[in-house]
């Protein structure tokens, strides 16, 4: 089996990776299998089920978290002996933990959020409007607008957050130090 990790926190081109890989699937008339969508059934129990008349098939697991370790372990001592392709989706980094508990041989494409809107994130505070502006400006550019408000919504949630309840933020100590 072929086994292809998608994350990052630039969860619009990683979204739009997955959705690639479905569209193609469905092109070249594969079944595709949402591991995630029918619980009732264990991630082993999901790869190795037989299929009635599709020869290839994409399974697409969407939520990697909810998977016990036991079955990651498994996924990787047998990965090699199952037929199909299997896409993990993640809307985030995942931790080195996950990393190294899927099969060697996986193909991980980490998709990153640009710098420059981290630059025009963090140039976003009082008397500083020219510089924020022209980031703005730049950013827009290359992403959508609607993606930039929603970061910038997100960052000035976490800017209030700070100065309100340090405690009840759940971020690693760089960041709260970084958004004081």
């Amino acid at each position: 089996m072929k086994t292809i990790l998608l994350h990052g926190d630039y969860t619009q081109a990683s979204y739009e990776r997955l959705q690639k890989f479905i569209k193609v699937a469905k092109k070249r008339g594969w079944e595709i299998q949402r591991i995630n969508s029918n619980k009732s059934l264990s991630l082993p129990e999901a790869l190795t089920s037989a299929a009635l008349f599709a020869s290839n098939r994409l399974f697409v697991l969407e939520d990697v978290r909810s998977i016990k370790k036991q079955e990651l372990d498994w996924l990787a001592k047998k990965s090699v002996k199952i037929e199909g392709n299997l896409v993990i989706y993640h809307g985030g980094f995942l931790p080195q933990t996950i990393l190294k508990s899927l099969p060697k041989d996986t193909k991980i494409e980490e998709f990153k959020l640009p710098r420059l809107i981290f630059a025009f994130l963090d140039s976003f505070f009082p008397k500083n409007s020219k510089k924020a502006l022209e980031l703005f400006h730049q950013v827009s550019e290359k992403e959508p607008v609607e993606f930039i408000l929603a970061l910038l919504a997100r960052h000035l949630r976490d800017l209030y957050w700070v100065k309100v309840d340090v405690k009840g933020l759940n971020y690693p100590s760089w960041r709260i130090s970084k958004l004081k």
